[in-house]
Parts: structure tokens; C-alpha cells; sequence
């Protein structure tokens, strides 16, 4: 179990997470941007806004894919899983049997060791790796909360961290894309894809070759972290807002 407990990592002024015992205006842990593993990231809200960014990959007890949550939305979602909604900034998510997973809960309060108050959110709930091992037990920031002292985490972001263990630097830079996008950016592309069909947002391109691919792009709110971009005969399908660039590259030629 984490020994990291009751302390403060860049306390924000307006919103705050409390996990694993530690108040931090964000973190991240687990496998970040995988597509089979346990990842969990919460970004700082802009501003005073009082509702949580929450993004990550949630698994039940047999290392099975339940939801992939992008700022607190559904959009995987093989386990057939509901978000119920508590209050304006609060809400349950249950599987597809009605039974619960996790509940994210946020209140106007003062954060441990700290005088003024602040929104602060916390979660309930047990959240496995993909072999089936439980590796962080959530029980509304507690003294029954932890985490595994294996896991790999980050509390505190202000443009640096706060406290980071276990994370390797290109790790890093991706926790920096996925916090600094308030979690939108959600899984990493890297190596050889060939012949799919591939969606740019919400993605971090590392070390990257994409060929002969159906490209789609809307928000255009992706990422590219570095090592060696080959994108290669492609065909884009620009909609939205990436559609201006469709338009403009129409007009420019």
C-alpha cells in the first residue's frame, strides 16, 4: 500500500482532488493513454468551475475493459455501463448488471491542512489492473483509501509536478499533453498502423507510422509528442471544426 498519505502537491485555489489521502488540483495514475490497461487522470478545471475532469481506462476484477471515460463522458463502453447523476457536479457510473463501480462526489469544503475552502472531489470505488489485481481501492479520500505502492502516479501539476513515482520522461510528457488538455487527450498512437481506420483526436502521436489509413479529424485536438511522425497515403476525412482547414486548403489552392 502508497505511504504517501495527507500531503499537499500545488493546492489549487479553486478546485482540488483528494486521493490516496493527498489533496492535489490533480494527478494521474496507472498505464496513461492505454487501450487494455487501468489509467485514471483528474485535470484542473478552468477557472471557478466546480465540476472535475476526470478521464481514464476502467477495468473490472478480471482485467476486462468496462468504460473508457473522457472528461467525465462514455465513449467506450463494452461493459454496457450507465452514469447515473447525482447532483450538477456529481454522478455514479454501474455496469451493465446495475451493479455499482465508482462514484465521483465533489463539495465545498476546506481541504486537510488548509483554512480557506475550496471544491474539493473525491471518489469511491475499486479500480483493477488488466490482470486482475485490485491497485487502488478509492474510498472517498479516507484513511480506508490507497494505493498501490507499485502504481504508477503523479499528484500536483502547475506546468511541473508535484510528486512523481515510477513515471519514465516520455511518460511524463504525456501526463503534461493529458493534464494541460484537461483530459482530452486519452491514448497514445505509436508504431506501425497500416490499412485502419484512425480518429487523430484525442490522441497522442509517438514514434508513429500511419499508412494507407482512413485519418479522421473533427476537433483537431490532438498531440504530437515526438520521435519519428511518418504519415504516409493517407486519406483524411475532415469534419467540424477541422473542416475550416479542408476549406482553407481549398482556397489556398
Amino acid at each position: 500500500m502508497t505511504l504517501l498519505v495527507q500531503n499537499s502537491f500545488n493546492q489549487g485555489r479553486y478546485n482540488n482532488y483528494l486521493v490516496g489521502g493527498n489533496i492535489c488540483n490533480a494527478f494521474a495514475l496507472g498505464n496513461l493513454g492505454s487501450s487494455d490497461d487501468f489509467f485514471i487522470v483528474g485535470a484542473e478545471p478552468p477557472g471557478e468551475s466546480n465540476y472535475p475532469l476526470l478521464t481514464g481506462n476502467i477495468l473490472d476484477s478480471e482485467g476486462n475493459i468496462l468504460f473508457r471515460l473522457v472528461q467525465n463522458m462514455l465513449i467506450l463502453n463494452p461493459g454496457k455501463c450507465s452514469k447515473i447523476l447525482s447532483d450538477h457536479i456529481g454522478y455514479e457510473i454501474h455496469d451493465g448488471n446495475g451493479e455499482f463501480i465508482f462514484q465521483v462526489s465533489t463539495r465545498f469544503t476546506k481541504p486537510p491542512g488548509s483554512s480557506d475552502e475550496c471544491f474539493v472531489t473525491t471518489i469511491t470505488g475499486n479500480f483493477f489492473n488488466k490482470n486482475g489485481e485490485m491497485v487502488f481501492k478509492a474510498h472517498s479520500g479516507d484513511n480506508e483509501e490507497y494505493i498501490e505502492s507499485n502504481v504508477k502516479s503523479v499528484f500536483g501539476f502547475s506546468g511541473g509536478f508535484g510528486f512523481v513515482q515510477a513515471y519514465e520522461n516520455d511518460e511524463l510528457t504525456l501526463a503534461k499533453a493529458m493534464l494541460g488538455t484537461g483530459g482530452k487527450i486519452h491514448r497514445v498512437l505509436t508504431g506501425p498502423i497500416k490499412n485502419e481506420e484512425v480518429t487523430l483526436d484525442g490522441s497522442a502521436l509517438f514514434d508513429v507510422e500511419i499508412d494507407n489509413c482512413k485519418i479522421n479529424v473533427s476537433t483537431g485536438e490532438f498531440v504530437v509528442l515526438g520521435g519519428q511522425i511518418k504519415i504516409t497515403n493517407n486519406q483524411f476525412n475532415l469534419t467540424g471544426p477541422a473542416q475550416n482547414i479542408k476549406q482553407l486548403i481549398e482556397q489556398l489552392g
